[in-house]
């Protein structure tokens, strides 16, 4: 029966442009674009992307749970692995005006995260931000990208959707100056996988073993108290 559904949401979104809702913006899982071991992260970063882009104004943020039950009904899981066309229907299926994604990978003690704004209706890059930095400085560098995008966000729903794109600027690039290279920072680390493996619990109804993750990521970087607390209650829902 779900995938009945979806079929026919796809066939009518293929037949019908979808009409995304002005100022509706969904973040996709980034990309991990090196290092296996950080593949869960792409749902940690995901979340605090959605959590630090939330109370903007002009912007309504799709919540992860919601793209998360798209990408189940597509197959796809929590690994987000999608094409252009794909995240496209995404987008359109959230009722989306704009997506964010982008890409991660971490070498010797250093991480990377790019990211992108794409306006779902024409598939157009409006924005682009990247960040270099340490693996202890992640919460850093997400919230340097979320600071980057939100007023770019706004500025941009605030257009009308038949508004020409055209004389746009080229999207400008700011990167961080990068640090020395350095060891890993494993515990801080370890504090966004088990955050991020609580999530994916929390996706699977797993209350025990997503409490428990939860807590560890607590343990091993306690700035993370604050959002593992929110996924906490509604645990407790």
């Amino acid at each position: 029966m779900k995938h009945l559904i979806l079929a026919l949401s796809l066939l009518f979104t293929a037949l019908l442009p979808a009409r995304a809702q002005a100022g509706t913006v969904a973040v996709l899982y980034f990309e991990n674009g090196a290092n296996p071991e950080l593949e869960m992260l792409k749902v940690g970063l995901a979340q605090m992307l959605i959590t630090d882009l939330q109370g903007t104004q002009g912007l309504t943020i799709v919540e992860r749970a919601q793209l998360q039950a798209i990408l189940d009904e597509l197959e796809l899981g929590h690994s987000g692995k999608v094409d252009e066309a794909t995240a496209a229907q995404v987008g359109k299926l959230l009722g989306a005006e704009y997506m964010v994604m982008g890409s991660y990978f971490e070498v010797a003690g250093m991480l990377r995260i790019d990211a992108r704004v794409v306006r779902v209706e024409t598939g157009e890059i409006v924005h682009a931000k990247g960040v270099n930095g340490g693996t202890s400085e992640l919460w850093t560098l997400e919230k340097d990208i979320a600071e980057d995008l939100a007023p770019v966000l706004a500025e941009r729903t605030r257009k009308t959707r038949d508004e020409a794109s055209t004389g746009s600027e080229t999207p400008v690039e700011i990167v961080r100056s990068p640090p020395a290279l350095m060891e890993p920072d494993q515990e801080a680390l370890q504090a966004a996988l088990s955050f991020s493996e609580g999530l994916i619990f929390l996706d699977k109804k797993d209350a025990p073993r997503a409490r428990e993750a939860f807590e560890k990521a607590v343990a091993d970087d306690p700035a993370l108290q604050s959002a593992a607390q929110g996924a906490l209650a509604s645990l407790d829902l």
